[in-house]
């Protein structure tokens, strides 16, 4: 048997689709609704239009809301220690007129931060740090909204975003600690921030981090009228760096000495660094610090202690100096260093004649390895040793092409310091004793 195509029936057709016309609309008294009539092509499935589509544009325009999600990240990466008491691992948040501000405090470091905001009702509230940092990085943009609550188990937080709602445990205000003030017999003046920033991260590097000598473990910061300097050591060590001040003149800057703990200058030479403000206000009494930036507060707690008289370990006359380009120099380290074990020593034969420096990594279980620089050499030859480690992170908290390393003979420290940088750096290393 053969089957034959079955022919369609055209006025059958016909009938069906008569009345599928583009544009018009008919209205079915039977069904009491509205169907609209399209074009017959339009339903066949291979039906391809090639009219192209506009581009989707919404009708509101949201303002991304970044500046919670910002001070929040700010708060949560200060360096805040909350390991000795729970209420430590709290921010407040408050609510006043027009402005929402978070607060984060361990009696060490504190930190105030502060947005615009449309405040319904004005109060205050403690919430866990790590937490709503994790969900508000998190929150799609736009308007964020914070509704407090009192529960039967406390006080709870509603925070209401585009797409959701997230609720969190919080606690009164009056557990979390308050932030002292400066005394009013403090001394305030102004810095340049990004100056302030560049320095500390020439000298953040040498600090002390056990806790034997504490004082050690803190940034020296002199102000005065002719600039800032800046000093850390561990005893095996030095970083100085020197910065100008413009406004040393017209504050009338008097001698200061303060020493910062390290850990926490870090924490503000981030925030310096990321401010587009074109001044910081610093303020200082007996033992607190403050620094205002825009709309940022920090409190630091100083160090007590006499910090050591470093000058003199400078020397005033050095017989041999030695120029070489930096980044050469960092990578010739970096790969002798694989070799290195737990002394981490380094020898340089600095040969004046042939205007070269050798480098040389000897151990006894990984092997040895040397690298030959070239190099500019004014004055003696000689060979000394460094520990690879401290060299190398100095050398890495430079940016300049050249650097130059003086010394007199391999028993007294080496200088090393950027050639032609606007900020002053001045390394101080104690050299290895060779066999």
């Amino acid at each position: 048997m053969q089957l034959l195509p079955i022919k369609p029936n055209k006025s059958y057709h016909n009938q069906i689709y008569k009345s599928f016309k583009m544009d018009k609309v008919s209205q079915l008294s039977q069904f009491n609704r509205r169907e609209t009539l399209v074009d017959e092509s339009t339903l066949d499935i291979f039906y391809n239009d090639t009219k192209p589509i506009p581009l989707w544009v919404p009708s509101i325009q949201l303002k991304p809301y970044n500046q919670l999600r910002q001070i929040i990240l700010d708060i949560e990466t200060t360096g805040l220690d909350s390991r000795s008491d729970r209420n430590l691992s709290n921010v407040l948040l408050t609510a006043q007129e027009g402005q929402v501000t978070l607060t984060g405090f361990d009696f060490n470091l504190g930190i105030t931060i502060s947005c615009d905001a449309r405040v319904e009702i004005p109060g205050a509230i403690a919430l866990p740090a790590k937490l709503l940092q994790n969900i508000v990085s998190r929150l799609p943009v736009g308007k964020v909204t914070i509704e407090a609550r009192t529960a039967n188990s406390g006080l709870s937080v509603t925070i209401i975003c585009a797409s959701g709602q997230y609720q969190l445990r919080g606690a009164t205000k009056d557990n979390f600690p308050s932030v002292p003030e400066l005394d009013s017999s403090s001394t305030s003046f102004r810095v340049k921030p990004l100056l302030l920033a560049t320095a500390l991260r020439c000298v953040l590097f040498a600090a002390a981090t056990e806790e034997t000598k504490q004082v050690l473990t803190g940034v020296r910061c002199q102000f005065d009228a002719d600039g800032i300097e800046l000093a850390t050591t561990d005893s095996y060590r030095l970083a100085i760096a020197s910065i100008s001040n413009p406004y040393a003149e017209s504050d009338n800057i008097p001698l200061l000495c303060v020493t910062i703990p390290a850990t926490k200058m870090q924490q503000m030479e981030r925030v310096l660094s990321s401010t587009t403000a074109n001044t910081v206000l610093i303020t200082f009494d007996k033992s607190k610090g403050n620094l205002t930036i825009g709309t940022t507060q920090l409190v630091i707690r100083l160090l007590e202690g006499d910090y050591p008289q470093y000058r003199h370990l400078i020397p005033s006359q050095l017989k041999t100096t030695v120029r070489v380009e930096r980044k050469q120099l960092v990578n010739g380290l970096d790969r002798l260093a694989v070799l290195t074990d737990k002394d981490r020593v380094v020898f340089a034969r600095v040969n004046q004649p042939e205007q070269s420096v050798t480098l040389t990594v000897e151990t006894a279980d990984f092997g040895s390895g040397f690298e030959t620089l070239e190099a500019q050499i004014a004055g003696e030859s000689l060979e000394i040793g460094l520990n690879i480690k401290y060299l190398l992170e100095g050398l890495k908290k430079l940016d300049t092409a050249w650097v130059q390393l003086q010394m007199n003979a391999p028993t007294t420290p080496a200088i090393v310091s950027p050639v032609e940088s606007l900020i002053p750096t001045t390394q101080v290393l104690m050299l290895i004793e060779i066999n």
